[in-house]
C-alpha cells in the first residue's frame, strides 16, 4: 500500500507543482549561469527552484530519509536526476555520485540541508566544487505571499499567484583543499548579502 500512495503523491504532487508553476510571477533580478556549475541555495527554498529550473535536466541533492523522497519523487517527474544524501562532506558516497555526474552537468545543492541548521553552509558543496572544477553559484529567493512550515528551516511555498525574486551570485571557484575553510566563509557570506538585497 506504502509504495502505491508514494507512486499516486509524486505524480499527484508534481501536478500541484506545475499548476502553481503557471501562476507565479518570477522576477530574475540577475541572470543564472551558463555551463556546467554548482547551484547553492537554502534548504527552504527549493520548491520555487524546482518550478523555475523544471526539465532542464539538472541533478538534484536530496535527503535519504523518507520525507526526502517526497521531494525526489515529484522532482524526477518535473525532468530532474536525483542523488541521495546529504550535503556533509561526511557523505562521501552521496559525494562521490554528485561529482561524476557533476563533471557533465549542473547541479543543484542545499548547503544546510537535509537538517541543518537552517542557513548555515555546510563543506559538501565546497568540496564538490574542488573535485568537479565547477564554481559554485549561490542563489537567493524571496516569495511573496508564502506559506511558511513549521520545520527545521521554515520551508517556504508559494500560493497562487505570489511574486519570486530571484538572485543569482557571482561564482565561487574552488582549486585547492586548503581553501575549503575559506571558501566556504565566502559562501556563506555571499548567500547572506544575496539574499538582503533580493527582498521583494
Amino acid at each position: 500500500m506504502n509504495k502505491i500512495l508514494m507512486f499516486l503523491e509524486k505524480y499527484l504532487a508534481a501536478a500541484f507543482v506545475l499548476i502553481i508553476g503557471l501562476t507565479l510571477r518570477f522576477r530574475t533580478k540577475t541572470q543564472p549561469a551558463v555551463g556546467n556549475v554548482i547551484y547553492a541555495f537554502w534548504h527552504r527554498d527549493m520548491i520555487p527552484l524546482l518550478i523555475k529550473h523544471k526539465f532542464h535536466k539538472f541533478t538534484i541533492l536530496v535527503s535519504s530519509s523518507k520525507d526526502g523522497e517526497l521531494i525526489a519523487g515529484p522532482a524526477r517527474i518535473l525532468g530532474y536526476r536525483t542523488v541521495r544524501g546529504s550535503s556533509n562532506r561526511k557523505s562521501i558516497s552521496s559525494l562521490k555520485k554528485l561529482a561524476e555526474v557533476g563533471k557533465n552537468n549542473t547541479l543543484g545543492v542545499t548547503p544546510d540541508g537535509p537538517k541543518g541548521p537552517s542557513h548555515v553552509a555546510k563543506t559538501g558543496v565546497v568540496f564538490l566544487s574542488y573535485i568537479t572544477g565547477n564554481p559554485i553559484i549561490p542563489i537567493a529567493v524571496d516569495i511573496k505571499p508564502e506559506i511558511t512550515f513549521n520545520s527545521w528551516d521554515k520551508f517556504r511555498f508559494p500560493l497562487l499567484f505570489s511574486k519570486i525574486n530571484l538572485s543569482y551570485g557571482e561564482p565561487i571557484f574552488v582549486s585547492h583543499k586548503d581553501e575549503f575553510e575559506t571558501k566556504l566563509a565566502e559562501l556563506q557570506t555571499a548567500m547572506e548579502k544575496l539574499e538582503s538585497k533580493n527582498k521583494i
